[in-house]
Protein backbone atom coordinates (compact mmCIF):
# COMPACT_ATOMS: atom_id res chain seq x y z
CA UNK A 1 0.00 0.00 0.00
CA UNK A 2 1.29 3.46 -0.89
CA UNK A 3 1.46 5.74 2.16
CA UNK A 4 2.60 9.22 3.10
CA UNK A 5 4.76 9.38 6.23
CA UNK A 6 3.81 12.33 8.44
CA UNK A 7 4.65 13.56 11.93
CA UNK A 8 1.52 14.75 13.79
CA UNK A 9 2.23 16.13 17.25
CA UNK A 10 4.41 13.45 18.87
CA UNK A 11 2.96 10.69 16.69
CA UNK A 12 4.25 9.22 13.45
CA UNK A 13 1.23 8.70 11.21
CA UNK A 14 1.00 6.97 7.84
CA UNK A 15 -1.61 8.40 5.50
CA UNK A 16 -2.80 6.23 2.64
CA UNK A 17 -1.85 8.10 -0.53
CA UNK A 18 -4.14 9.64 -3.13
CA UNK A 19 -2.54 7.52 -5.87
CA UNK A 20 -3.44 4.32 -4.00
CA UNK A 21 -7.11 5.27 -3.99
CA UNK A 22 -7.07 6.31 -7.64
CA UNK A 23 -5.77 2.86 -8.58
CA UNK A 24 -8.06 0.79 -6.34
CA UNK A 25 -11.66 2.04 -6.56
CA UNK A 26 -12.52 -0.72 -9.05
CA UNK A 27 -10.96 -3.28 -6.69
CA UNK A 28 -13.02 -1.84 -3.81
CA UNK A 29 -16.21 -2.61 -5.75
CA UNK A 30 -15.05 -6.17 -6.30
CA UNK A 31 -14.33 -6.56 -2.59
CA UNK A 32 -17.86 -5.34 -1.79
CA UNK A 33 -19.43 -7.74 -4.28
CA UNK A 34 -17.54 -10.65 -2.78
CA UNK A 35 -18.30 -9.76 0.84
CA UNK A 36 -21.98 -8.95 0.27
CA UNK A 37 -22.48 -12.38 -1.32
CA UNK A 38 -21.53 -14.19 1.91
CA UNK A 39 -24.31 -15.22 4.31
CA UNK A 40 -25.08 -12.52 6.85
CA UNK A 41 -24.90 -15.11 9.64
CA UNK A 42 -21.23 -15.69 8.79
CA UNK A 43 -20.47 -11.96 8.93
CA UNK A 44 -22.16 -11.68 12.31
CA UNK A 45 -20.13 -14.61 13.60
CA UNK A 46 -16.88 -12.85 12.62
CA UNK A 47 -17.80 -9.75 14.62
CA UNK A 48 -18.74 -11.89 17.59
CA UNK A 49 -15.37 -13.66 17.45
CA UNK A 50 -13.65 -10.27 17.34
CA UNK A 51 -15.40 -9.38 20.59
CA UNK A 52 -14.27 -12.64 22.16
CA UNK A 53 -10.65 -12.02 21.12
CA UNK A 54 -10.81 -8.53 22.65
CA UNK A 55 -12.38 -9.82 25.85
CA UNK A 56 -9.67 -12.47 26.24
CA UNK A 57 -6.92 -9.91 25.75
CA UNK A 58 -8.60 -7.56 28.21
CA UNK A 59 -8.70 -10.25 30.89
CA UNK A 60 -5.02 -11.02 30.31
CA UNK A 61 -4.08 -7.37 30.76
CA UNK A 62 -2.80 -6.98 27.19
CA UNK A 63 -4.22 -3.48 26.88
CA UNK A 64 -2.96 -1.93 30.13
CA UNK A 65 -0.35 0.13 28.29
CA UNK A 66 -2.94 1.28 25.77
CA UNK A 67 -5.25 2.27 28.62
CA UNK A 68 -2.59 4.56 30.05
CA UNK A 69 -1.86 6.05 26.63
CA UNK A 70 -5.55 6.76 25.89
CA UNK A 71 -6.03 8.31 29.33
CA UNK A 72 -3.24 10.71 28.45
CA UNK A 73 -4.45 11.56 24.93
CA UNK A 74 -8.16 11.89 25.78
CA UNK A 75 -7.85 13.43 29.25
CA UNK A 76 -10.23 10.80 30.66
CA UNK A 77 -9.41 8.81 33.77
CA UNK A 78 -8.06 5.27 33.42
CA UNK A 79 -11.21 3.99 35.15
CA UNK A 80 -13.28 5.45 32.31
CA UNK A 81 -11.03 3.89 29.68
CA UNK A 82 -11.51 0.59 31.54
CA UNK A 83 -15.27 1.05 31.22
CA UNK A 84 -14.95 1.78 27.49
CA UNK A 85 -12.85 -1.33 26.96
CA UNK A 86 -15.55 -3.41 28.67
CA UNK A 87 -18.17 -2.07 26.20
CA UNK A 88 -16.31 -3.39 23.13
CA UNK A 89 -17.47 -7.06 23.39
CA UNK A 90 -21.03 -5.82 23.93
CA UNK A 91 -20.82 -3.68 20.80
CA UNK A 92 -19.48 -6.62 18.75
CA UNK A 93 -21.90 -9.19 20.17
CA UNK A 94 -23.62 -10.94 17.26
CA UNK A 95 -27.03 -10.98 18.94
CA UNK A 96 -26.92 -7.21 19.52
CA UNK A 97 -25.89 -6.51 15.92
CA UNK A 98 -28.48 -8.97 14.62
CA UNK A 99 -31.21 -7.11 16.53
CA UNK A 100 -30.04 -3.83 15.00
CA UNK A 101 -30.21 -5.33 11.51
CA UNK A 102 -33.60 -6.94 12.11
CA UNK A 103 -35.06 -3.55 13.02
CA UNK A 104 -33.29 -1.91 10.04
CA UNK A 105 -34.46 -4.24 7.25
CA UNK A 106 -37.57 -6.22 6.30
CA UNK A 107 -35.39 -9.35 6.28
CA UNK A 108 -31.67 -9.45 7.03
CA UNK A 109 -31.27 -12.31 4.54
CA UNK A 110 -31.77 -9.60 1.94
CA UNK A 111 -28.19 -8.55 2.73
CA UNK A 112 -26.90 -11.50 0.67
CA UNK A 113 -29.81 -12.57 -1.59
CA UNK A 114 -33.20 -11.47 -2.93
CA UNK A 115 -35.96 -12.13 -0.40
CA UNK A 116 -39.68 -12.14 -1.10
CA UNK A 117 -41.43 -9.38 0.84
CA UNK A 118 -44.81 -9.80 -0.84
CA UNK A 119 -46.15 -12.20 -3.43
CA UNK A 120 -43.95 -11.89 -6.49
CA UNK A 121 -42.00 -8.92 -5.08
CA UNK A 122 -38.47 -9.05 -3.71
CA UNK A 123 -35.91 -6.87 -1.93
CA UNK A 124 -32.13 -7.12 -2.04
CA UNK A 125 -29.98 -4.81 0.08
CA UNK A 126 -26.66 -4.03 -1.61
CA UNK A 127 -23.79 -1.96 -0.22
CA UNK A 128 -23.87 1.77 -0.98
CA UNK A 129 -20.14 2.09 -0.41
CA UNK A 130 -17.32 2.53 -0.30
CA UNK A 131 -18.29 4.19 2.97
CA UNK A 132 -15.94 6.89 4.26
CA UNK A 133 -16.35 7.47 8.02
CA UNK A 134 -14.84 10.58 9.63
CA UNK A 135 -15.23 9.91 13.34
CA UNK A 136 -15.06 12.00 16.49
CA UNK A 137 -12.55 11.71 19.30
CA UNK A 138 -14.76 12.08 22.38
CA UNK A 139 -15.04 8.33 22.93
CA UNK A 140 -13.65 5.00 21.70
CA UNK A 141 -17.09 3.50 20.98
CA UNK A 142 -18.66 5.95 18.44
CA UNK A 143 -16.08 5.25 15.69
CA UNK A 144 -16.67 1.51 16.08
CA UNK A 145 -20.46 1.76 15.69
CA UNK A 146 -20.63 2.94 12.04
CA UNK A 147 -17.53 0.91 11.14
CA UNK A 148 -19.14 -2.29 12.40
CA UNK A 149 -22.46 -1.59 10.65
CA UNK A 150 -20.72 -0.65 7.42
CA UNK A 151 -18.68 -3.86 7.37
CA UNK A 152 -21.54 -6.16 8.33
CA UNK A 153 -23.69 -4.70 5.53
CA UNK A 154 -20.93 -5.60 3.06
CA UNK A 155 -19.30 -2.24 2.39
CA UNK A 156 -15.72 -1.36 1.63
CA UNK A 157 -15.11 0.78 4.72
CA UNK A 158 -12.59 3.61 5.01
CA UNK A 159 -12.28 4.91 8.57
CA UNK A 160 -10.56 8.10 9.66
CA UNK A 161 -10.40 8.05 13.48
CA UNK A 162 -9.57 11.09 15.56
CA UNK A 163 -5.95 11.40 16.63
CA UNK A 164 -6.98 11.25 20.31
CA UNK A 165 -8.41 7.72 20.06
CA UNK A 166 -6.64 6.51 16.90
CA UNK A 167 -4.52 3.81 18.56
CA UNK A 168 -7.44 2.50 20.62
CA UNK A 169 -9.66 2.14 17.55
CA UNK A 170 -6.86 0.44 15.62
CA UNK A 171 -6.20 -2.00 18.46
CA UNK A 172 -9.86 -3.05 18.57
CA UNK A 173 -10.04 -3.53 14.81
CA UNK A 174 -6.80 -5.54 14.82
CA UNK A 175 -8.86 -8.36 16.32
CA UNK A 176 -10.30 -8.83 12.81
CA UNK A 177 -6.82 -9.76 11.59
CA UNK A 178 -6.57 -12.48 14.24
CA UNK A 179 -9.99 -13.90 13.36
CA UNK A 180 -9.12 -13.83 9.63
CA UNK A 181 -6.36 -16.39 10.21
CA UNK A 182 -9.04 -19.06 10.63
CA UNK A 183 -12.01 -17.62 8.72
CA UNK A 184 -12.37 -16.89 5.00
CA UNK A 185 -15.28 -14.52 5.66
CA UNK A 186 -13.19 -12.61 8.19
CA UNK A 187 -10.45 -12.41 5.56
CA UNK A 188 -12.93 -10.81 3.16
CA UNK A 189 -14.02 -8.35 5.86
CA UNK A 190 -10.38 -7.52 6.58
CA UNK A 191 -9.84 -6.69 2.90
CA UNK A 192 -12.89 -4.42 3.10
CA UNK A 193 -11.47 -2.33 5.97
CA UNK A 194 -8.97 0.50 5.60
CA UNK A 195 -8.08 2.62 8.64
CA UNK A 196 -5.93 5.71 8.19
CA UNK A 197 -5.52 9.13 9.78
CA UNK A 198 -5.55 12.24 7.59
CA UNK A 199 -4.49 15.71 8.67
CA UNK A 200 -6.97 18.53 8.02
CA UNK A 201 -4.88 19.79 5.09
CA UNK A 202 -4.34 16.33 3.59
CA UNK A 203 -4.56 16.21 -0.21
CA UNK A 204 -5.78 12.61 0.05
CA UNK A 205 -8.65 13.69 2.33
CA UNK A 206 -9.69 16.45 -0.08
CA UNK A 207 -9.50 14.02 -2.99
CA UNK A 208 -11.63 11.37 -1.27
CA UNK A 209 -14.32 13.86 -0.30
CA UNK A 210 -14.37 15.93 -3.48
CA UNK A 211 -13.44 13.50 -6.25
CA UNK A 212 -13.27 9.97 -4.87
CA UNK A 213 -15.64 7.25 -6.05
CA UNK A 214 -17.29 7.11 -2.63
CA UNK A 215 -20.87 6.03 -2.00
CA UNK A 216 -21.39 7.37 1.52
CA UNK A 217 -19.64 9.93 3.72
CA UNK A 218 -20.54 9.60 7.40
CA UNK A 219 -19.24 12.61 9.36
CA UNK A 220 -19.24 12.78 13.16
CA UNK A 221 -18.48 16.21 14.61
CA UNK A 222 -19.20 19.92 14.44
CA UNK A 223 -18.07 23.20 12.91
CA UNK A 224 -16.08 24.34 11.05
CA UNK A 225 -15.12 20.86 9.82
CA UNK A 226 -18.72 19.90 9.01
CA UNK A 227 -19.18 22.79 6.58
CA UNK A 228 -15.80 22.23 4.96
CA UNK A 229 -16.48 18.51 4.50
CA UNK A 230 -20.01 19.17 3.26
CA UNK A 231 -18.77 21.62 0.63
CA UNK A 232 -16.29 19.09 -0.76
CA UNK A 233 -18.88 16.30 -0.78
CA UNK A 234 -21.36 18.53 -2.65
CA UNK A 235 -18.78 18.96 -5.42
CA UNK A 236 -18.08 15.22 -5.75
CA UNK A 237 -19.18 14.02 -9.23
CA UNK A 238 -20.18 10.63 -7.77
CA UNK A 239 -22.74 12.32 -5.47
CA UNK A 240 -22.19 10.29 -2.27
CA UNK A 241 -24.78 10.30 0.49
CA UNK A 242 -23.75 12.71 3.26
CA UNK A 243 -24.77 11.57 6.74
CA UNK A 244 -23.96 13.90 9.64
CA UNK A 245 -23.97 12.90 13.31
CA UNK A 246 -23.68 15.86 15.67
CA UNK A 247 -23.06 18.28 17.23
CA UNK A 248 -25.78 17.58 19.81
CA UNK A 249 -26.26 17.49 23.57
CA UNK A 250 -28.48 16.14 26.36
CA UNK A 251 -30.94 17.59 28.86
CA UNK A 252 -32.15 16.00 32.09
CA UNK A 253 -35.79 16.62 33.09
CA UNK A 254 -36.81 15.93 36.71
CA UNK A 255 -39.92 16.69 38.74
CA UNK A 256 -40.41 16.91 42.52
CA UNK A 257 -42.17 13.57 42.73
CA UNK A 258 -39.22 11.73 41.19
CA UNK A 259 -36.30 13.64 42.69
CA UNK A 260 -35.05 10.90 45.00
CA UNK A 261 -31.54 9.72 45.84
CA UNK A 262 -31.46 7.16 43.03
CA UNK A 263 -32.20 9.83 40.42
CA UNK A 264 -29.62 12.13 41.99
CA UNK A 265 -27.04 9.36 41.62
CA UNK A 266 -28.03 8.82 37.98
CA UNK A 267 -27.63 12.49 37.12
CA UNK A 268 -24.25 12.64 38.86
CA UNK A 269 -23.04 9.50 37.07
CA UNK A 270 -23.98 10.83 33.64
CA UNK A 271 -22.27 14.16 34.41
CA UNK A 272 -19.03 12.41 35.37
CA UNK A 273 -18.94 9.90 32.50
CA UNK A 274 -16.89 11.28 29.59
CA UNK A 275 -16.89 14.68 31.37
CA UNK A 276 -20.10 15.52 29.46
CA UNK A 277 -18.46 15.24 26.04
CA UNK A 278 -20.95 12.75 24.58
CA UNK A 279 -23.87 13.95 22.46
CA UNK A 280 -26.11 12.29 25.05
CA UNK A 281 -24.45 13.85 28.12
CA UNK A 282 -26.66 16.05 30.31
CA UNK A 283 -25.20 19.55 29.98
CA UNK A 284 -28.38 21.19 31.28
CA UNK A 285 -31.20 20.13 33.59
CA UNK A 286 -34.77 21.28 34.10
CA UNK A 287 -36.43 20.79 37.48
CA UNK A 288 -40.23 21.05 37.61
CA UNK A 289 -41.18 22.19 41.10
CA UNK A 290 -40.13 24.57 43.87
CA UNK A 291 -36.73 26.14 44.38
CA UNK A 292 -36.60 24.56 47.85
CA UNK A 293 -37.09 21.03 46.51
CA UNK A 294 -34.62 21.67 43.72
CA UNK A 295 -31.98 22.75 46.21
CA UNK A 296 -32.58 19.62 48.29
CA UNK A 297 -32.19 17.49 45.18
CA UNK A 298 -29.03 19.36 44.17
CA UNK A 299 -27.46 18.64 47.55
CA UNK A 300 -27.97 14.92 46.89
CA UNK A 301 -26.44 15.23 43.42
CA UNK A 302 -23.46 17.02 44.96
CA UNK A 303 -22.84 14.16 47.37
CA UNK A 304 -22.82 11.65 44.53
CA UNK A 305 -20.58 13.85 42.38
CA UNK A 306 -18.04 13.79 45.21
CA UNK A 307 -18.31 10.03 45.49
CA UNK A 308 -18.29 9.11 41.79
CA UNK A 309 -15.93 11.85 40.68
CA UNK A 310 -13.38 10.64 43.17
CA UNK A 311 -13.21 7.38 41.22
CA UNK A 312 -12.98 9.13 37.83
CA UNK A 313 -10.44 11.87 38.45
CA UNK A 314 -10.12 14.89 36.15
CA UNK A 315 -7.36 17.47 36.32
CA UNK A 316 -7.68 21.01 34.94
CA UNK A 317 -4.77 23.18 33.88
CA UNK A 318 -3.91 26.28 35.89
CA UNK A 319 -5.57 28.46 33.26
CA UNK A 320 -8.73 26.34 33.26
CA UNK A 321 -8.93 26.55 37.05
CA UNK A 322 -8.65 30.34 36.93
CA UNK A 323 -11.50 30.56 34.43
CA UNK A 324 -13.64 28.15 36.46
CA UNK A 325 -13.21 30.20 39.65
CA UNK A 326 -14.10 33.36 37.72
CA UNK A 327 -17.25 31.74 36.33
CA UNK A 328 -18.36 30.50 39.75
CA UNK A 329 -17.83 33.93 41.30
CA UNK A 330 -19.72 35.71 38.52
CA UNK A 331 -22.63 33.27 38.82
CA UNK A 332 -22.89 33.95 42.54
CA UNK A 333 -22.79 37.72 41.99
CA UNK A 334 -25.64 37.32 39.49
CA UNK A 335 -27.86 35.65 42.09
CA UNK A 336 -27.38 31.97 41.29
CA UNK A 337 -27.10 29.33 43.99
CA UNK A 338 -23.77 27.65 43.23
CA UNK A 339 -22.66 24.26 44.57
CA UNK A 340 -19.10 23.21 43.83
CA UNK A 341 -16.28 20.88 44.78
CA UNK A 342 -13.08 22.05 46.42
CA UNK A 343 -11.19 19.05 45.03
CA UNK A 344 -8.68 19.83 42.28
CA UNK A 345 -9.05 16.25 41.00
CA UNK A 346 -12.84 16.42 40.75
CA UNK A 347 -13.83 20.05 39.99
CA UNK A 348 -17.60 19.74 39.55
CA UNK A 349 -20.02 22.69 39.62
CA UNK A 350 -23.83 22.86 39.88
CA UNK A 351 -25.74 26.10 39.34
CA UNK A 352 -29.38 26.40 40.44
CA UNK A 353 -31.37 29.16 38.69
CA UNK A 354 -35.02 30.10 38.95
CA UNK A 355 -37.00 30.47 35.68
CA UNK A 356 -34.19 32.20 33.74
CA UNK A 357 -30.67 30.96 33.10
CA UNK A 358 -27.99 32.87 35.00
CA UNK A 359 -25.32 31.15 32.90
CA UNK A 360 -26.57 32.98 29.82
CA UNK A 361 -25.98 36.29 31.59
CA UNK A 362 -22.31 35.69 32.29
CA UNK A 363 -21.12 33.51 29.40
CA UNK A 364 -20.44 36.56 27.22
CA UNK A 365 -17.71 37.54 29.68
CA UNK A 366 -16.22 34.04 29.51
CA UNK A 367 -16.58 33.05 25.82
CA UNK A 368 -13.85 30.43 26.22
CA UNK A 369 -16.07 28.60 28.75
CA UNK A 370 -18.25 27.12 25.99
CA UNK A 371 -20.07 23.78 26.08
CA UNK A 372 -16.97 21.91 24.94
CA UNK A 373 -14.90 23.31 27.81
CA UNK A 374 -17.57 23.08 30.51
CA UNK A 375 -16.77 19.75 32.13
CA UNK A 376 -18.57 18.42 35.21
CA UNK A 377 -20.67 21.58 35.09
CA UNK A 378 -24.44 21.77 34.93
CA UNK A 379 -27.09 24.41 35.45
CA UNK A 380 -30.39 23.20 36.92
CA UNK A 381 -33.16 25.50 35.78
CA UNK A 382 -36.18 25.48 38.11
CA UNK A 383 -39.59 25.97 36.46
CA UNK A 384 -43.07 25.85 37.94
CA UNK A 385 -44.90 23.92 35.20
CA UNK A 386 -44.25 20.99 32.91
CA UNK A 387 -45.26 23.06 29.87
CA UNK A 388 -42.15 25.21 30.24
CA UNK A 389 -39.94 22.16 29.62
CA UNK A 390 -40.76 22.17 25.89
CA UNK A 391 -39.92 25.85 25.55
CA UNK A 392 -36.56 25.43 27.25
CA UNK A 393 -35.59 22.42 25.12
CA UNK A 394 -36.53 24.18 21.89
CA UNK A 395 -34.59 27.34 22.69
CA UNK A 396 -31.46 25.65 24.07
CA UNK A 397 -29.56 25.59 20.72
CA UNK A 398 -30.23 29.33 20.37
CA UNK A 399 -28.67 30.19 23.72
CA UNK A 400 -25.22 31.77 23.81
CA UNK A 401 -24.09 29.21 26.39
CA UNK A 402 -24.80 26.38 23.89
CA UNK A 403 -23.39 27.97 20.78
CA UNK A 404 -22.29 25.34 18.26
CA UNK A 405 -24.95 22.77 19.23
CA UNK A 406 -27.55 21.90 16.59
CA UNK A 407 -30.22 20.62 18.93
CA UNK A 408 -30.94 18.44 21.94
CA UNK A 409 -30.24 14.81 21.08
CA UNK A 410 -31.19 13.10 24.35
CA UNK A 411 -33.77 13.91 27.00
CA UNK A 412 -33.17 11.94 30.18
CA UNK A 413 -36.43 11.83 32.09
CA UNK A 414 -37.26 11.25 35.74
CA UNK A 415 -40.95 12.14 35.90
CA UNK A 416 -44.09 10.97 37.62
CA UNK A 417 -46.37 8.83 35.47
CA UNK A 418 -48.86 11.67 35.11
CA UNK A 419 -46.22 14.15 33.95
CA UNK A 420 -44.66 11.56 31.63
CA UNK A 421 -48.01 10.90 29.94
CA UNK A 422 -48.49 14.64 29.50
CA UNK A 423 -45.09 15.31 27.94
CA UNK A 424 -44.10 12.30 25.84
CA UNK A 425 -45.89 13.23 22.60
CA UNK A 426 -44.94 16.90 22.94
CA UNK A 427 -41.29 16.05 23.59
CA UNK A 428 -41.23 14.05 20.36
CA UNK A 429 -42.17 17.22 18.48
CA UNK A 430 -39.39 19.41 19.92
CA UNK A 431 -36.80 17.95 17.54
CA UNK A 432 -35.08 15.62 20.01
CA UNK A 433 -33.88 12.19 18.91
CA UNK A 434 -33.90 10.15 22.12
CA UNK A 435 -36.12 10.06 25.23
CA UNK A 436 -34.69 7.68 27.82
CA UNK A 437 -34.48 7.13 31.57
CA UNK A 438 -32.18 9.69 33.15
CA UNK A 439 -30.15 7.02 34.95
CA UNK A 440 -28.48 5.68 31.78
CA UNK A 441 -28.63 8.47 29.22
CA UNK A 442 -25.24 7.34 27.92
CA UNK A 443 -26.36 3.78 27.09
CA UNK A 444 -27.82 2.75 23.74
CA UNK A 445 -30.15 -0.13 22.94
CA UNK A 446 -29.10 -2.40 20.08
CA UNK A 447 -32.07 -1.24 18.00
CA UNK A 448 -31.70 2.52 18.45
CA UNK A 449 -31.36 4.80 15.42
CA UNK A 450 -28.45 7.26 15.44
CA UNK A 451 -29.65 10.86 15.53
CA UNK A 452 -32.82 9.90 13.69
CA UNK A 453 -31.03 7.79 11.06
CA UNK A 454 -31.07 4.01 10.69
CA UNK A 455 -27.35 3.72 9.86
CA UNK A 456 -27.38 0.13 8.59
CA UNK A 457 -30.13 1.03 6.15
CA UNK A 458 -28.36 4.25 5.13
CA UNK A 459 -25.25 2.25 4.22
CA UNK A 460 -27.22 0.16 1.68
CA UNK A 461 -29.45 0.58 -1.38
CA UNK A 462 -32.66 -1.40 -1.63
CA UNK A 463 -32.99 -3.17 -4.98
CA UNK A 464 -36.54 -4.09 -5.96
CA UNK A 465 -37.33 -7.12 -8.14
CA UNK A 466 -40.79 -8.19 -9.40
CA UNK A 467 -41.40 -11.42 -11.35
CA UNK A 468 -44.95 -10.69 -12.48
CA UNK A 469 -46.74 -7.80 -14.17
CA UNK A 470 -47.58 -4.85 -11.95
CA UNK A 471 -51.28 -5.19 -12.73
CA UNK A 472 -51.21 -8.76 -11.38
CA UNK A 473 -49.51 -7.55 -8.19
CA UNK A 474 -52.02 -4.73 -7.68
CA UNK A 475 -54.99 -7.00 -8.29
Amino acid sequence: MEVVDKKVNEYRIFEVSESYFRKNFLKFKEIQDELSSTPISDRLKVLDEMGQVWDSGLKRGEFDGLKESLAKSTGYSENLIDLEFSFVPILLDMDNIRRNLEFSFRSIDGLHKFVEVDEGEYYRYVPSGPVFIISSGNSLIPPLIPTTLSLVTGNMTILKPSLTNYFGVVKVLETLKKVSEKSSVAEKMLKALLVSYYTHDSLTLKFLLGKGEIGVVNFWGGEPARTEVGKLVSENPFHPKFIVNGPLTGVAVIDEESADDEIAWGLAYNIILYDQQLCSSPTSAIFVGSLEKASEFTAKVAEHLDEIGGEYKMLLSEGENIILHGVRRSLQLNGANVFYSKSLENPWTIVVSKENSVLDNIIKYFPQYNIYHRKRFIEILVVDSIEKVFYEIKKLPLREAFKGVDRVQTVGIALSQENLENVLEKLAKTGVYRIVPLADMFMRSAIEPYDGTILASAFTNTIYYRNKKAVDVIL
